[in-house]
């Protein structure tokens, strides 16, 4: 696991060493332990390096082929490199380490492109062939690991994290035409940034970028294609646990320690019990909770893994602690936070720092085996005119805060809407009630995604809305994961992202999924009997966190809280006053609590990052 970048001129501008050394420095948590520089001409790659496998220097990048011709950057693990070895030693291959950056480079070269679909792993890498003067860029399935980019006239740069993007001397300024998505949905999708010229390379894809500007972009990987052409799975059950337990054990393959984010929910303890079931002893696992919380889970953890006889860590993030880490992970995330639970992960990764070099986690979950609480609803969705005239004349005296939301829910007009709108805090009646009519989106990533979902599953709304949440939210996630564990030099591995995992699940019946009570009904019934009864009849809560009370707690948050209200962050994106007063009056304040803690987060994201680097 490492951190990448790259400058390509297009005008015949030669790339300097100390600009590739500046973007090198903004990445270095991403890669403390090797470090590297190259530059030719107009190209140039930087680079630091998470030594995982074969730490010797013998694995040093930018590395480059024998014959001269091509060099990679590379920041992922492919965990079936070894099966590559022997093929490629046929072919004339010989290689000088035992990395998996080796075997990619030689595979790349051996066959191109077409090789991608064989891979095994999460990735970002970029290969120069110096007789084509031609650049391609590549990009894991989901989008487990990150690849940003910045495109003009003059050059394209790219980087792990758009900090380095920025210290290579772009200015950072916000993507005022994406606010709207942003407030929608709280993260942007697709290829899309809150960071102006700032883009993501899709998921799934990859492309060339030629000395003239050419960039050709391909995806490589169409999960709807590798659903249709899937052989048909005759034993589910059987199949799920044989791939998950292979899924797991690939993800160990390490010259470095392994541990565990647990929980104490199913997810990542499926994780911890396929290990112990394969022979895995003595497996760190991590966790953080919550003083005084009605939903940590911590005891639940830590009770889990001493039955497995795992060392077992546990830690709570408070006051001053939590403050520096909100900064921290601010910083390391370059946007706003919009999961709100991405200090404590940072903080975990520090603590797990001390043990183990890689973290294991059950993400990824959800989305492909159908396990949020709001997945529950959709299944009722074509039910929807009887539930919205049930919910009318119902007296609002009994209307929890919940059935309020569905009450607004199921306002929405048509599915795509219905789809899009599911992982959303607030829907258009909403932000009409505040004065935020018509929030037009630019974006038409997810409207695709949806079209596509409904082509692939033309009878079935639930499982377009999987599929669409496996393009989107989950995209949130994953950069999420990967940059609160990479802040502390961690990297974090997700077995229910095995690309066998994602396809085979596409093609099998909706009843393995969303069936029973907390749906996820085919890991239930496979992983669920190795798991004691006080995890399988745990109420799910998700990692919440109790940002109301740790605010108070923390001098240092109270002041800033304070500040957020005091300052002009809400005319920064166009808030009229008459917003500002709905969004605090004391009828709605209750109803809008998330939106005001995400534009708190905003406030911080905007003064400990976006102001850093707009001076550029």
């Amino acid at each position: 696991m490492c951190g990448i970048a790259g400058i390509l001129s297009f005008n015949q501008q030669l790339v300097q060493v100390e600009r590739l050394k500046a973007m090198s420095l903004a990445i270095t948590h991403r890669g403390p332990d090797d470090k590297g520089v190259w530059a030719d001409g107009f190209v140039g790659f930087a680079h630091q390096r998470l030594a995982i496998i074969d730490t010797s220097l013998a694995g040093h990048q930018p590395m480059h082929s024998a014959d001269g011709r091509f060099t990679i950057v590379y920041n992922g693990e492919i965990y079936n490199h070894n099966e590559f070895r022997k093929e490629l030693n046929a072919k004339g291959c010989s290689f000088q380490s035992t990395s998996d950056t080796e075997v990619l480079l030689y595979l790349f070269i051996t066959y191109g492109p077409s090789i991608l679909h064989r891979l095994n792993g999460m990735f970002a890498f970029a290969i120069w062939d110096h007789q084509k003067k031609e650049l391609f860029i590549c990009r894991d399935r989901v989008g487990v690991k990150p690849f940003y980019f910045y495109k003009d006239n003059s050059q394209f740069c790219f980087a792990s994290e758009p900090k380095a993007i920025f210290e290579s001397g772009i200015k950072a300024e916000i993507n005022s035409s994406n606010i709207n998505e942003w407030l929608t949905y709280r993260h942007l999708a697709g290829d899309q940034t809150l960071l102006r010229n700032i883009q993501k390379l899709l998921p799934g894809h990859y492309a060339f970028i030629k000395l003239d500007g050419t960039f050709t972009q391909t995806r490589w990987w169409n999960l709807s294609d590798q659903i249709r052409n899937h052989p048909k799975i005759e034993q589910p059950l059987s199949w799920f646990e044989d791939t998950f337990h292979n899924a797991v054990k690939s993800r160990m393959i390490a010259d470095v320690p392994v541990g565990i984010m647990l929980s104490g929910g199913i997810d990542s303890s499926s994780v911890a019990a396929s290990l112990k079931q394969n022979n895995f002893n003595s497996i760190h696992t991590f966790n953080v909770g919550f003083s005084n919380y009605k939903f940590d889970e911590s005891a639940i953890a830590k009770h889990y893994s001493q039955s497995l006889n795992f060392p077992f860590h546990g830690m709570t993030v408070e006051k001053s602690d939590l403050f520096k880490s909100v900064i921290q992970s601010t910083q390391s995330y370059d946007e706003p936070l919009v999961h709100m639970n991405d200090p404590q992960i940072l903080s975990l990764s520090k603590v797990a720092k001390n043990h183990v070099k890689v973290l294991l986690s059950g993400e990824g979950a959800d989305e492909f085996l159908g396990g949020y609480v709001r997945y529950k609803v959709f299944k009722y969705i074509q039910h929807k005119n009887f539930v919205g005239a049930v919910l009318a004349i119902t007296p609002e005296r009994f209307k929890t805060t919940r059935i309020k939301k569905l009450e607004r829910y199921i306002a929405c007009a048509t599915t795509s809407q219905l789809i899009m709108s599911n992982g959303a805090n607030y829907f258009e009646a909403d932000f009409k009630a505040i004065n935020l009519p018509n929030l037009a989106i630019t974006n038409t990533y997810r409207e695709d995604i949806v079209k596509e979902a409904a082509v692939l599953y033309p009878k079935d709304a639930s499982r377009q809305l999987l599929y669409y949440d496996q393009h989107t939210y989950l995209q949130s996630l994953n950069d999420r994961n990967d940059r609160a564990t990479m802040g502390a030099s961690i990297e974090c591995r997700d077995p229910f992202m095995d690309f066998r995992l994602m396809e085979g699940l596409g093609t099998v019946e909706t009843k393995y999924l969303l069936k029973g009570k907390k749906g996820k009904y085919i890991l239930m019934q496979t992983m669920g009997k190795y798991l004691p009864d006080y995890i399988m009849n745990h109420k799910k809560e998700g990692f919440s966190v109790p940002w109301d009370e740790l605010i108070k707690q923390s001098e240092e948050l109270t002041y800033e809280y304070e500040q957020f209200l005091l300052s002009d962050i809400f005319e920064w994106i166009g808030f009229s006053k008459e917003t500002i007063q709905k969004l605090f009056a004391p009828a709605t304040n209750h109803t809008f609590k998330q939106l005001q803690l995400q534009l708190f987060f905003l406030f911080i994201w905007r003064k400990y990052y976006l102001l850093k680097y707009s001076n550029n």
